[in-house]
């Protein structure tokens, strides 16, 4: 195999990977949860509506519909990620949602947030089908 060859080989190799979605899950921060499901997306307004319900402030139903649309109009297998600072139990937390939308209309649906706030989301989305 000649270099030139060889360093063709390589260019396509790095602008495959640098240009390719990622479908690996960011990682949570330190002190951080991650509650994951997956779902169709029809369901994911009602999903994000569960969830939403949670909170007094920072997400609401308003905020769950506008993001199930920005969900809706993510291009297949390109990830997208919102940042919510929400009230729960008088206490401003962080929340972070990612979302990436496959071929077959599924939606794999992260959750970042702390601890306390993960185990809540865990046990309002327990009979959502993983």
């Amino acid at each position: 195999m000649t270099r030139r060859m060889l360093l063709s080989l390589l260019t396509c190799a790095f602008v495959a990977l640098t240009l390719a979605p990622s479908r690996l899950p960011a990682q949570a921060p330190a002190g951080a949860e991650r509650v994951t499901v997956d779902i169709e997306l029809e369901a994911c307004a009602k999903t994000l509506r569960r969830v939403a319900r949670l909170f007094s402030a920072g997400f609401t139903r308003a905020e769950a519909d506008r993001l199930a649309r920005d969900i809706d109009g993510l291009p297949t297998d390109k990830a997208g990620q919102w940042s919510f600072q929400v009230m729960y139990e008088g206490a401003a937390v962080n929340l972070t949602v990612h979302a990436l939308v496959d071929e077959l209309s599924m939606v794999d649906l992260d959750f970042v947030t702390t601890p306390a706030v993960a185990g809540r989301i865990r046990k309002a989305l327990a009979d959502i089908e993983r």
